[in-house]
């Protein structure tokens, strides 16, 4: 939907999850190189890096097959990538899209290393009060939380028990182009968020 050609993931990269499982082994003997995760951006190979742009997304890894266990491994390069200190130029920022829910909370890692969480959540009493738990576990971390309200319509809001800082308002049409494979257009709240990031970690300009 970002209009990014297919590449490979890290996990391919390095070999797939049974080579993951062998380095996240390795970690817990001491005995693994650290120096296989001190990336810049500029370093990271173009066959796993998909670019448009100023925009570069990499795929950790994801389940494939059935039955193949959990994702831990995957959870683990991502860790490791975040921990190694992706050097970044001044006008450079990282977002860590991690899967929906709490479990990378709990897993502990990937929170460690980012400065703010974005929480989108949807117009549901379930989502808002696992948002609320997102909310005080950030805080716990010392993080910043910026809630964003999405597929909201007309009157949601003023029956929440929580206030959102980005409202996105339902759009059939998003739906309808992504069944159809379009890109996405940048829509006018993906500004206001920006603010919001931007502002809570003294970020530059856009």
């Amino acid at each position: 939907m970002l209009g990014l050609p297919k590449v490979k993931t890290l996990a391919e990269h390095l070999g797939g999850k049974k080579r993951a499982k062998i380095l996240m082994a390795a970690e817990g003997k001491g005995e693994l190189d650290e120096e296989l995760f001190n990336w810049t951006l500029d370093d990271i190979p173009d066959e796993i890096l998909a670019k448009k742009g100023n925009l570069a997304v990499l795929t950790i890894g994801k389940i494939e097959e059935a039955e193949e266990g959990c994702a831990c491994p995957y959870g683990f390069l991502a860790r490791k990538l975040l921990e190694g200190g992706i050097k970044l130029q001044e006008n450079e920022v990282i977002i860590v899209d991690t899967e929906a829910g709490i479990e990378h909370f709990g897993r502990g890692g990937v929170d460690k290393h980012v400065d703010v969480v974005v929480d989108v959540a949807e117009p549901s009493l379930e989502s808002i009060e696992l948002s609320k738990k997102i909310a005080g576990l950030s805080e716990s971390l010392g993080l910043k939380h910026i809630l964003v309200l999405n597929k909201a319509l007309p009157g949601v809001e003023e029956k929440l028990p929580v206030k959102p800082d980005v409202i996105i308002p339902f759009d059939q049409s998003f739906i309808v182009d992504s069944l159809n494979g379009k890109e996405v257009e940048p829509i006018d709240q993906i500004e206001t968020l920006w603010k919001s990031i931007a502002g809570r970690i003294h970020l530059f300009s856009p």
